[in-house]
């Protein structure tokens, strides 16, 4: 079996991957809302944010493979005048997840905060999500609860 190595990527690293259908499908069965739809990612909007500085893009793969990725945004909240680090995606395929490739995606996600100046960093998790529960155990701390309703 090959190792999980994690990559800092283009979007055209990601968008390219063969079996990133098969990934977002995943993702989508886990953590999408109806109202939502499926997954349609807007590689334009991810090229010109991390054109800007603002999306970071990670990879994880075991050879070739994509297996995992996770979306960085990093920008200065108006509020605070500081800048803050969130996830807007973050997913690890069924099959890989007790590799530690969700681990690590998350500290190379912190290591690109910290170099960013970040104050922090939150992510988000499907409430009951296997990540809602790791997250505890490796520092991250419940600070808000995000609620949502639909508009149409």
């Amino acid at each position: 079996m090959d190792p999980i190595t994690i990559k800092r990527c283009t979007v055209d690293e990601i968008a390219c991957a063969p079996n990133l259908p098969d990934l977002l499908a995943e993702y989508a069965a886990e953590s999408a809302l109806d109202d939502l739809g499926s997954a349609n990612p807007q590689f334009e909007t991810y090229r010109m944010m991390q054109e800007v500085g603002v999306a970071h893009v990670l990879g994880a793969f075991q050879g070739e493979t994509l297996i995992g990725f996770l979306v960085l945004l990093v920008s200065v909240v108006p509020h605070f005048g500081r800048p803050i680090a969130s996830t807007e995606s973050y997913f690890v395929a069924q099959v890989v997840r007790k590799s530690g490739a969700g681990l690590k995606l998350l500290h190379e996600a912190e290591k690109i905060a910290r170099e960013s100046g970040a104050v922090g960093l939150f992510v988000s998790a499907p409430t009951g999500s296997r990540l809602a529960q790791v997250l505890p155990g490796v520092g991250y701390r419940e600070t808000n609860r995000l609620y949502y309703r639909g508009m149409q």
